[in-house]
């Protein structure tokens, strides 16, 4: 009889320490400036940016990124070798603890391929990014044409 009570114990603890460590990896990242460039007509591919803050006191890495629109989005980064631009996968990005990375043009960002169908500007494109610490987050961001507004609107984010 008693050990049942432990081991009912040891569940009840177990449960409630996974609930806690959910609730505080969600609440360590926050996407914002998030924002994803119109298609160009003719094309299946776009990018998206945003900047990631990681307020936690461990680092978290971005692993994987989809969507309702593609079925294929990878982390890329620009970089220059012997004065050529090259654009190269990285797979994930890793955002230290108490520090923010930024997706943007001519550096990291998310690359969208073979997409569903054009990308016009005044929409709004739902994106999962999944994360080392177990989190998943489901964002919208808005679509721009060619030239992006000041300032970008917050990201629409809700911890899955």
């Amino acid at each position: 009889m008693r050990n049942i009570h432990y081991r009912k114990f040891c569940i009840f603890f177990t449960l409630l320490l996974a609930m806690i460590n959910t609730a505080y990896a969600t609440s360590v990242i926050t996407i914002t400036d998030g924002y994803i460039k119109e298609s160009i007509p003719g094309t299946d591919i776009t990018a998206a940016y945003m900047a990631i803050s990681n307020t936690g006191d461990k680092a978290i890495t971005l692993q994987k990124v989809s969507s309702t629109i593609s079925d294929r989005i990878e982390i890329h980064e620009h970089s220059m070798a012997n004065g050529m631009m090259r654009m190269r996968e990285v797979g994930e990005v890793t955002i230290k603890a108490d520090s923010k990375v930024v997706l943007q043009p001519s550096g990291l960002h998310l690359m969208i391929f073979s997409l569903k169908h054009p990308i016009k500007e005044n929409s709004v494109i739902p994106l999962t990014l999944k994360f080392s610490n177990k989190t998943t987050l489901n964002i919208q961001l808005p679509v721009y044409r060619y030239n992006i507004p000041e300032p970008l609107q917050d990201v629409i984010s809700e911890p899955n």
